[in-house]
């Protein structure tokens, strides 16, 4: 009843308010209704609306030639440049997306948020000098910018100067303390160093407010794995793995554990399905900030 109520709501707006609100709804089906007929109109808003819907469905070039009529209307335009950049970044064309954020630049030269996204597609791009030039840019823009401070820190990771990363972590946490992202990340960094105890003190904090990460779990198991403390460590790995159960690197982790407790069936089925996540997990893609946590 409620549902028909909604769809019985939604006949009653106009196209553009009715795609607004089954954006809101993440209705697939009905962005993709109300799509079906491509947007007829020299209205701004309602092409930037279609566009984020056309986003929605991933039809990425739909969405660029959305924007793309939105700039021939209002050229040179700070936010439909950022628009049309944030679209070719989750497109994966980082070309053009730097094109984009480059004139959002000259439009607003003291914005953090273009300096920002520069460096997140010159990362994207596997350019990390010049994403680090971008991001610490925005940093001096906007000193409370912890989005960059981070990803200082995920570039020093990413151009082996891992020592550089730290003061990075540490200034992206101290900004957002309840950031689990932040101290997930951070905790793998000190864990790498050998500083288990200040490590699994963070990685605990981010599996509190963000129990559902099987990275999280990972490598919460894997310090306790290292510190012999197989029974706490199999139980995280397995939930790891329950989480996501084709995750190679906590498979690999738990077999070894199951064998370290003298459970050789479980660790030998446990390998068998390793072998086959693994295969599977070259082929896919994977996110480039958080590929060091499972490494």
């Amino acid at each position: 009843m409620a549902l028909l109520l909604f769809f019985a709501f939604l006949a009653g707006l106009p196209a553009d308010e009715r795609l607004k609100q089954c954006l809101e709804q993440k209705d697939r089906a009905c962005v993709a209704r109300i799509l079906a007929t491509p947007p007829a109109t020299d209205s701004v808003e309602e092409l930037v609306l279609a566009a984020r819907g056309y986003m929605f469905l991933q039809r990425n070039v739909e969405a660029a030639a959305a924007i793309d009529r939105a700039l021939q209307i209002e050229p040179g335009d700070y936010a439909l440049l950022m628009e049309r950049g944030w679209i070719c970044q989750r497109s994966g064309d980082q070309p053009s997306a730097i094109h984009s954020f480059l004139l959002a630049a000259k439009a607003k030269p003291a914005s953090p948020e273009v300096f920002y996204e520069l460096g997140m597609s010159f990362f994207f791009a596997r350019e990390f000098a010049r994403a680090s030039k971008h991001f610490e840019h925005a940093l001096a823009l906007d000193p409370a910018n912890d989005r960059a401070a981070f990803m200082l820190g995920v570039v020093s990771i990413w151009s082996e100067q891992i020592e550089q990363a730290e003061p990075y972590f540490s200034q992206a946490v101290n900004l957002q303390p309840d950031n689990p992202h932040y101290l997930l990340h951070y905790g793998v960094l000190l864990a790498k160093e050998g500083r288990n105890e200040r490590a699994l003190e963070l990685m605990l904090r981010s599996e509190k407010l963000d129990p559902r990460n099987p990275l999280t779990h990972f490598n919460i198991g894997r310090v306790l794995k290292s510190q012999g403390k197989l029974t706490d460590a199999r139980a995280e790995l397995e939930t790891a793995v329950k989480q996501r159960p084709d995750f190679s690197a906590a498979l690999y982790q738990l077999a070894g554990v199951y064998r370290q407790l003298g459970d050789q069936a479980r660790a030998r089925r446990t390998l068998e399905h390793f072998q086959t996540a693994s295969a599977a997990e070259k082929n896919a893609e994977q996110d480039p900030i958080d590929a060091a946590l499972s490494q």
